[in-house]
């Protein structure tokens, strides 16, 4: 077992840092924290193998108020060839520490406890400072052990520093630093498209969570290919047009919104909301209304790169229409808009904890290929149209984020149940997965575009359609049974 989480459905192996150190740290007669690096420089002969020495083993000996052996953190690999540590560090690690730390909390006075504390967070904060630097020197230096053996001081920071207080949790990944680069070097090795992962450089975490990241592999492996993308373009998405069938070979018909209907409504100032219908002969048609304040309706937001729902022409294959209705009226209604006929069901019901939420409750819809008038010659209604785009989202019931690789991504589903723990499911992802769900849609092409990003905001409910389940924002907070616990 290891103290962090390490994703579920994954083949993408842990990394192992090599056990270097050659010097062991002793917290008893040390005068100084830092006296001890000179010493472990002379005799190991490797910066790698002092910084390993010091600020791993030392840091981690200091925290636990006791010497740690190297061979502790290796386990069996120490009898292999080339004995390496999970970089996860040992779940054994974190227990002790905690409770070394809580033990203290109760046994001393506050000034007892506050003085040990301090001292602690003088090393942690010296450890941080050294780790920082060297870890920007390590890009002039190509030494990958060295790399890797400050990616695990930087895990080790954040486990010292959680047990410190939650104030000290400032270490945050450097976007220009060697371990940062190594781990996003991994994920481009694991099928990541090099252009999508820019966003790593403008959105700093901490380093479990970008580790955790890095473990995964793209939901689309196996249908896209982005070997051969760069950090300025993707090679995928820039080859995309118009939006494709559902299926290959699929010949389906194009289904066209009635587009006078949409001009009349935008240049009167009002907005267009959508209605999948079918004719007595089963054929599917839209039908387009005016937004009224008591109008409830579900957004669309969605990657036009995914060739799903963007189009230039208002109108868009009849499977993908299909497809839309299908999950659309899929969607549970909110507690928050039951009737009396829902709310009379649910009481009747003799395990209501149990009942499945009513659906088809939410009929009409926004999406820009539809409710956006694309043609030439009416741009003035379309920048018309692009201008309540703040109001539609602010308004809408739910908003459904439509992204390709999410909606491959299988997290299993929970029952269609009211409540779990105290929180409406919904069709949810299970819990054990909720980790992987969060760390997809954080590097998900939608989290990528600044459009996306305003709809986003704006949204109240924010809903993503996973495969056989839907994920909503706000309820993809993992309950964990157990485990290495709670930071």
């Amino acid at each position: 077992m290891s103290c962090f989480p390490y994703p579920r459905d994954t083949d993408v192996e842990s990394i192992r840092v090599p056990l270097i150190a050659r010097i062991q740290y002793s917290i008893t007669g040390q005068p100084d924290f830092s006296d001890f690096f000179k010493r472990a420089v002379d005799a190991s002969h490797s910066l790698a193998s002092a910084i390993q020495s010091w600020l791993f083993f030392g840091l981690a000996s200091e925290a636990l108020g006791r010497n740690i052996r190297h061979e502790e953190f290796a386990g069996a690999d120490l009898d292999g060839p080339h004995p390496s540590i999970d970089l996860r560090i040992p779940e054994w690690y974190w227990r002790e520490l905690k409770a070394r730390w809580d033990d203290l909390d109760d046994s001393l006075t506050a000034a007892q406890f506050e003085t040990k504390r301090t001292r602690l967070k003088k090393i942690y904060e010296s450890a941080q400072i050294v780790v920082i630097y060297i870890d920007l020197l390590a890009n002039s230096l190509d030494d990958n052990k060295l790399t890797e053996i400050l990616l695990s001081i930087h895990m080790l920071l954040y486990l010292v520093a959680y047990v410190l207080d939650s104030n000290t949790l400032k270490v945050t990944q450097t976007t220009t630093s060697s371990a940062s680069k190594l781990l996003k070097r991994r994920m481009v090795k694991n099928g990541w498209c090099e252009k999508r992962l820019n966003f790593l450089d403008a959105s700093p975490m901490f380093y479990p969570a970008f580790y955790f990241l890095s473990s995964l592999k793209p939901p689309r492996i196996n249908a896209e290919d982005h070997s051969s993308c760069g950090s300025d373009i993707c090679l995928v998405t820039s080859k995309l047009s118009k939006p494709l069938h559902r299926t290959d070979g699929c010949l389906c018909e194009d289904i066209v919104v009635p587009v006078d209907r949409v001009y009349t409504i935008v240049a009167s100032g009002g907005i267009p909301l959508v209605r999948i219908t079918r004719s007595p002969l089963g054929k599917i048609e839209l039908e387009v209304v005016p937004y009224t304040p008591s109008s409830r309706f579900i957004a669309i937001s969605h990657v036009w790169g995914d060739q799903q729902f963007g189009s230039a022409q208002n109108c868009l294959p009849k499977c993908q229409v299909g497809y839309l209705e299908e999950v659309l009226s899929s969607l549970p209604t909110s507690m928050d808009d039951w009737g009396l006929r829902e709310w009379v069901a649910y009481w009747r019901s003799s395990r209501p904890g149990e009942i499945a939420p009513p659906s088809r409750a939410y009929e009409y819809f926004w999406l820009d290929s539809f409710c956006i008038p694309q043609a030439v010659e009416h741009a003035d209604l379309r920048s018309k149209a692009i201008e309540s785009m703040n109001l539609i989202y602010a308004a809408a019931s739910h908003t459904f984020v439509f992204d390709k690789g999410l909606q491959a991504l299988d997290a299993g589903r929970r029952p269609a149940s009211l409540t779990h723990g105290g929180r409406p499911t919904y069709y949810s992802p299970q819990d054990e997965n909720l980790l992987d769900v969060v760390a997809y849609i954080y590097a998900s092409n939608w989290m990528g575009r600044a459009w996306t990003l305003q709809e986003g905001i704006l949204s109240g409910r924010i809903v993503f359609p996973l495969h056989g389940s839907l994920a909503y924002l706000k309820l993809l907070r993992p309950h964990y049974d157990g485990g290495s616990g709670d930071f």
